[in-house]
């Protein structure tokens, strides 16, 4: 037998769940089949093959979704010839229109690890997986996010214009290892940095490096041109979310490089912005924005909210909002379209976008506007 079934999946503008893996098959020898058990009908077969398209078709979303973590336009038709077997059934790539390497990769693993129903067994079937891009996408789980690294350093691309569309601000997580540093650095663009663990900030001097102890929940400020060396304490590496304004295309930080060009060590002239200073405003502790510092391209708060709050739907004319969830879940509507988030969701709204929230659970996020004004909201009563 060999049937050809087409699922089609239109991409969300979001990623999906990470593909479902299947049940382990225990390798223990098929049972004997009795000599005179019926011959599997023609209607088994394709209410086995419906089966494996309705349990597929969002495990395939999710293969999408890993891919459009590097870009969101991938689209097109990837057709698969299965060999199915009992244990561990053969994947073939027969046509891809696609041409996302981490897309086939995935979806062939997906179907080769599947446990198709007994009514299949020694069939070979022919899939074609049908993807279409959306105009932008706009949350991102930071759990399928690859990591790439260069000399003690490790960078994850969360958001840029590739995977989004959206060029105003691009999102990386810096990972630095115990004892290392990111070399001196000179910012190309104004850049945010919110530090998840304690961090050290050299200051150079002419007779020996001295450091200041940044502590987790803090924020710095480095304009562009500012020169900066940030070292892990010995006992333990260190993380950072940065916000880079303007965003752009970052292939540079995806190919494990630090997005900023080495320089001599200089007078500094970065900003730490710590916790105790921030000023609270209902559910917004705004560490930065316009008021607080002339010129810069962007304000950025901790927002948090309780369980069940809700954001009415709303617009920003000229603005992008970028969130980094660190605790809680709940749903995004973006234009009438309800997105999961979670605990390791990024997010941007780009400008002149509708969208709303409901938390599901108490959410804490690092919240940035580019350019700053839409925070001045929470400043009134």
């Amino acid at each position: 037998m060999r049937a050809l079934v087409a699922i089609t999946l239109a991409a969300c503008s979001q990623p999906a769940p990470e593909p479902v893996k299947p049940t382990p098959v225990d390798p223990v020898a098929p049972a004997t089949v009795p000599v005179d058990a019926p011959p599997i009908s023609q209607e088994e077969k394709l209410a086995a093959i419906q089966k494996a398209m309705n349990e597929l078709g969002e495990a395939a979303q999710g293969c999408w979704a890993v891919a459009a973590t590097d870009r969101f336009d991938i689209e097109g038709e990837l057709t698969v010839m299965i060999e199915i077997e009992a244990i561990a059934s053969k994947a073939t790539v027969v046509t891809d229109t696609a041409r996302n390497a981490k897309l086939s990769t995935c979806v062939t693993k997906l179907l080769g690890a599947y446990r198709w129903a007994p009514p299949l067994h020694g069939e070979a079937i022919q899939l074609p997986f049908k993807f279409r891009a959306p105009d932008g996408q706009s949350v991102i789980d930071r759990q399928l996010v690859e990591w790439h690294g260069q000399q003690g350093t490790s960078v994850a691309v969360l958001l840029d214009e590739n995977n989004t569309g959206n060029g105003d601000a691009s999102l990386f997580e810096l990972a630095i290892d115990a004892n290392s540093t990111t070399g001196w650095r000179k910012a190309e663009r104004f850049e945010l940095w919110y530090f998840l663990t304690p961090t050290q900030l050299q200051s150079p001097t002419t007779s020996k490096a001295v450091y200041r102890q940044i502590e987790a929940g803090d924020m710095m400020v480095v304009p562009a041109g500012g020169i900066r060396q940030l070292r892990a304490p010995g006992d333990r590496g260190a993380r950072a979310v940065v916000v880079m304004v303007p965003g752009g295309r970052e292939g540079t930080a995806r190919a494990g490089a630090l997005p900023t060009p080495n320089a001599e060590p200089a007078k500094t002239t970065q900003k730490v912005l710590q916790r105790g200073d921030a000023k609270t405003y209902g559910p917004a502790t705004i560490f930065l924005d316009a008021a607080l510092l002339k010129g810069a391209p962007l304000s950025a708060s901790i927002l948090e909210l309780a369980a069940n709050a809700k954001v009415a739907e709303h617009v920003h004319a000229k603005e992008t909002e970028v969130l980094y969830v660190l605790e809680g879940s709940g749903t995004m509507t973006i234009n009438g379209q309800a997105v999961a988030v979670t605990p390791t969701s990024v997010i941007q709204i780009p400008p002149n976008t509708k969208h709303a929230f409901v938390a599901t659970t108490a959410v804490r996020a690092l919240q940035i506007y580019t350019p700053s004004g839409p925070e001045q909201r929470f400043k009134t009563p």
